[in-house]
């Protein structure tokens, strides 16, 4: 896996415009970030920082995905969730410099952006828009883990279901969603169900509930999905709030 042949520089812009985080910057803004990345890339499998290491610096995954977990003091690993093109991972530590609070591997081979935290302080002091989006960035992460903590708290596993899978179609496809649309799932089944907080078999049982439904179906890797009847699904349970 190389560098695209458009040139470093150039590419890192396109990757960086790409980025949730740095989306609505101008070419300026976007030129000062490129020049701070430093390209890098991963085997799959390999280690990319374990819970501990130094905040030192920040990835945007370009190509490829990354593996967020935890290991408990017994050995069993909880997964935190998955990172793939156009997310980041150490966003956090950029801000605050603080040891890692996760590991991360390569689940595939990964193309990503380094940008390091001495350097992005030091862009952030001169252009102060770097800052505010990243901080509308971390606000947006606070939500999530709300999100995510309030449905395991709450709602049953077929209600924590049908909420995952209407949070990603909005993701995918944006707020106003299509009667019928697709949603490629990328987790397999014992990461889903460590992601929601449930059993491989439990999780399963969920699944065929809602396939037996015909809220969804599944078609190779995409889940097809019944908009309108995942949304009653969610109404009819009080999780509707996406």
């Amino acid at each position: 896996m190389k560098e695209p042949k458009a040139g470093p520089m150039r590419q890192a812009m396109a990757a960086l415009r790409s980025c949730e985080v740095f989306a609505s910057l101008d070419t300026a803004s976007l030129t000062s970030l490129s020049k701070l990345s430093v390209w890098r890339e991963w085997p799959a499998g390999a280690a990319v920082f374990l819970r501990g290491d130094a905040g030192s610096h920040m990835i945007l995954v370009v190509s490829g995905r990354l593996r967020l977990s935890l290991v408990s003091a017994a050995g069993r690993e909880i997964l935190l969730g998955t990172i793939g093109p156009n997310g980041v991972v150490g966003e956090v530590a950029l801000i605050d410099g603080q040891p890692r609070s996760a590991d991360a591997t390569a689940m595939e081979p990964t193309l990503g952006l380094v940008i390091w935290r001495d350097a992005f302080l030091a862009a952030m002091d001169e252009d102060p828009r770097l800052g505010l989006e990243m901080s509308r960035y971390l606000c947006s992460l606070l939500r999530a883990t709300n999100f995510q903590m309030e449905s395991i708290a709450l709602h049953d596993l077929r209600s924590r279901l049908v909420r995952f899978v209407l949070l990603g179609l909005k993701q995918a496809h944006g707020d106003v969603l299509p009667a019928r649309c697709d949603l490629r799932v990328r987790l397999n089944q014992a990461e889903l169900s460590a992601m929601l907080g449930a059993s491989r078999p439990k999780l399963n049982r969920a699944l065929h509930d809602l396939f037996d439904e015909g809220a969804l179906r599944r078609d190779g890797d995409l889940l097809i999905c019944e908009t309108a009847q995942l949304l009653r699904i969610a109404e009819e349970s009080g999780a509707v709030e996406i």
